[in-house]
C-alpha cells in the first residue's frame, strides 16, 4: 500500500440503475489490469464481485463491493453498487469512500428511476461526477437522443469526452473530442469538432485564469487541459460523458484511461469533520496528519466473521494500532489489515489517506463510526440512511429456529442500515422493515442460507384503539347475603370522552364536579376515573 502516493489514487463507485452492465464493466477492467486469467462474468456466476449465493442466483448485485486494479503507476480502488432502489443503502454508504461517482446508463434504456436518484445522491455528497453510457451495441440505440435527454435532465455540463465510432451492431470504438486525431475514421455518431468547443467552455469555466488566457486566444497546452478537466470535474462546471460495451469489450480501454487521468484524487476533495467542542475542521489529507478514518461498509463473513470497511482520511493507520471509537469513546485495537478484491482478502501492514481496507473480528464497530488517535478527535459526519418503508412480522418456524433467530437478525442489521427489526409492545410481534417486499425476501432468503434459520411471516397485526364519541351511564345494585354479614354495594357510573381544549387537571374541579373526592389521571393512555363517592365511608 505505502508504495502508492495519496495523489497516484483513484477512489470511485459506479452507481445507477440495475441492469446497465456496472458489475460486468468492473469485472473487465480488472481482468484488463491483470486480476484473474479470465474476466469474471455475471451470467456464468464467475464475478469476482458477486460473491455472494444469492447475487448469483438471481444474477445482479445485492451488496456494494469493493476491488482496485493498479495502471500507469496508478491505483484505482472502486466500489460496485447494487442498481435496484432496494438495496439503497449499500449505494449510501459506498458514496461516503469516494471523490468521484460513475453513473452508467444502458444506450438502449436510456435514463431509468434509479439513475436519477444516485446522480442526485453523488451531487449531494459533493462528488465528483462522470456519466458512462454502457451497452452501445444493443440494437436500436439512439446516441443522439440518449445524449439529449442526459443533457436535458442533468444540465448542459454533460460533455461528451468520446463519441462513438458506429451505432449497435455497428459501435467498433470511440475517438476522443479532447484530443481529435487528425484523421478521423467514418461512422462517427457525433462530430468531434463541435462537441471540443463546449468541452473547453467547462472545462475554463472553473479556472479563472485558463478562462482569461483561454478567451484572449491563447493556446493552452495539454497538461493544462488535462488538469484543468479535474478541475472542472471538481467544480461540477463538466460531468463528462463516455460511451463504451462492457460486454463487447470496446471503449473500455479509453475509459479505464480516463479514470487515471481525471477521476479526483484523495484530496480533491475537502473532508470536514467536527471537534469536541462541535466546531467543524478541515481534515488535513496526508499521511503526517494524526489518523481519521471511517467504517462505510459491514460484512458478516461466515469465514472471516465480522469485517469492518474503513476509509482512511488522513494518518497512517498501522497494524497492531490502538484507535479510539467516536460512538463508544473506546479504544480499539487494530490487529489486522487487509485489502479486498471482492470476496478475496490479503493481509497489508499499513494504509495511508485514500486507502480503503477492512478489519476483522472487531465487535465495537459500526457503519458510521469514527476512528481517531485519542490526542486528536474527530468525529466525522453521519452517514445518513433512507429509512425502511415495509413491514412484516416475523417469527421462528420451529423452537430450534428461535434460539437462532435474534442473532441473524442482528447481523444483518449490522450489515444493512436499511432493515430494522423492532419488538410491538402491543401486539407483542417481532417486525422487521425493509426497503421492499423484495429486500425482505432477499433477508429470509439470507436467515436460510448463511444462518440456517427458517422463519415464518405474515402482515403486522394493527393494534386499533377505541375512544368515547358521546357519553353514557349506567348502575349496578349488589347484594348477597350469606351465614354471618351480607354483602351490599350500589354503583353509579358515567363514561364520556375528555376535551380537547383543556387539561384534565384544570377541567375536574370541586366546582365543576360536585362532591368529587380526587380523580386519577394516566397521561400514557389519556385515562381519567373521578371519585365522587357521596356519604359513608368507603375506601378508594
Amino acid at each position: 500500500m505505502s508504495e502508492f502516493q495519496t495523489n497516484d489514487l483513484r477512489n470511485v463507485a459506479f452507481v445507477g440503475h440495475g441492469a446497465t452492465g456496472k458489475t460486468t464493466l468492473a469485472d473487465l477492467m480488472l481482468f484488463k489490469a491483470g486480476v484473474g486469467s479470465r474476466a469474471g462474468s455475471v451470467d456464468d456466476g464467475t464475478s469476482v464481485l458477486d460473491v455472494d449465493d444469492d447475487e448469483k442466483e438471481r444474477k445482479s448485485s445485492i451488496t456494494s463491493a469493493a476491488a482496485h486494479f493498479e495502471r500507469s503507476g496508478k491505483r484505482v480502488q472502486f466500489i460496485d453498487t447494487p442498481g435496484y432502489p432496494d438495496f439503497i443503502g449499500q449505494v449510501v454508504g459506498a458514496l461516503r469512500a469516494v471523490e468521484t461517482a460513475v453513473v452508467t446508463i444502458s444506450a438502449a434504456a436510456g435514463i431509468e428511476v434509479n439513475t436519477r436518484r444516485v446522480f442526485a445522491m453523488s451531487g449531494d455528497a459533493g462528488l465528483g461526477r462522470m456519466i458512462l453510457i454502457n451497452k452501445c451495441d444493443m440494437e436500436n440505440v439512439d446516441i443522439e437522443g440518449v445524449l439529449g435527454i442526459v443533457q436535458e435532465t442533468f444540465g448542459q455540463g454533460c460533455v461528451p469526452l468520446n463519441v462513438p465510432v458506429g451505432v449497435g451492431p455497428d459501435f467498433s470504438g470511440v475517438v476522443s473530442t479532447l484530443n481529435i486525431p487528425d484523421s478521423l475514421p467514418d461512422g462517427l455518431a457525433l462530430d468531434p469538432n463541435e462537441i471540443n468547443q463546449a468541452l473547453m467552455d467547462a472545462i475554463v469555466e472553473a479556472d479563472e485564469a485558463l478562462m482569461e488566457r483561454y478567451l484572449e486566444g491563447e493556446e493552452l497546452s495539454g497538461d493544462e487541459v488535462a488538469s484543468g478537466v479535474t478541475k472542472a470535474i471538481a467544480a461540477g462546471t463538466l460531468i463528462p460523458v463516455f460511451f463504451a460495451s462492457s460486454k463487447g469489450d470496446i471503449g473500455v480501454e479509453e475509459f479505464m484511461d480516463a479514470l487515471i487521468d481525471f477521476a479526483l484524487p484523495p484530496d480533491g476533495l475537502e473532508r470536514r469533520g467536527t471537534n469536541p467542542a462541535g466546531e467543524e475542521i478541515v481534515i488535513k489529507q496526508d499521511a503526517d496528519s494524526p489518523v481519521v478514518a471511517q467504517v462505510f461498509k459491514t460484512r458478516i463473513d461466515p469465514f472471516v466473521a465480522k469485517m469492518s470497511y474503513l476509509r482512511v482520511f488522513a494518518g497512517s493507520l498501522s497494524k497492531d494500532d490502538s484507535v479510539k471509537n467516536s460512538r463508544s469513546d473506546k479504544s480499539i485495537k487494530i490487529s489486522q489489515l487487509l485489502t479486498v478484491q471482492g470476496g478475496a482478502q490479503e493481509p497489508v501492514d499499513s494504509a495511508g489517506p485514500g486507502d480503503i481496507v477492512a478489519v476483522v473480528k472487531v465487535d465495537d464497530l459500526a457503519v458510521g463510526d469514527t476512528l481517531f488517535v485519542s490526542n486528536n478527535p474527530v468525529t466525522m459526519p453521519e452517514i445518513e440512511f433512507p429509512s425502511p418503508m415495509v413491514g412484516l412480522a416475523v417469527e421462528p418456524k420451529s423452537r430450534s429456529d428461535q434460539q437462532k433467530i435474534s442473532g441473524a437478525l442482528q447481523k444483518i442489521e449490522e450489515e444493512d442500515q436499511t432493515f430494522q427489526i423492532t419488538r410491538d409492545s402491543q401486539t407483542k410481534e417481532m417486525v422487521m422493515h425493509g426497503m421492499s417486499e423484495l429486500h425482505l425476501a432477499i433477508v429470509q432468503d439470507r436467515l436460510l442460507k448463511r444462518d440456517k434459520v427458517e422463519v415464518v411471516t405474515h402482515q403486522p397485526k394493527v393494534p386499533y384503539r377505541e375512544t368515547c364519541n358521546g357519553a353514557g351511564e349506567g348502575h349496578y345494585r349488589h347484594k348477597k347475603q350469606s351465614s354471618g354479614a351480607g354483602q351490599f354495594a350500589e354503583v353509579h357510573f358515567r363514561i364520556s370522552g375528555l376535551p380537547h381544549d383543556i387539561e384534565p387537571e384544570e377541567y375536574f374541579t370541586k366546582a365543576r364536579f360536585e362532591s368529587m373526592r380526587e380523580f386519577h389521571y394516566d397521561p400514557a393512555l389519556n385515562y381519567c376515573f373521578v371519585d365522587r363517592i357521596t356519604g359513608g365511608s368507603i375506601p378508594n
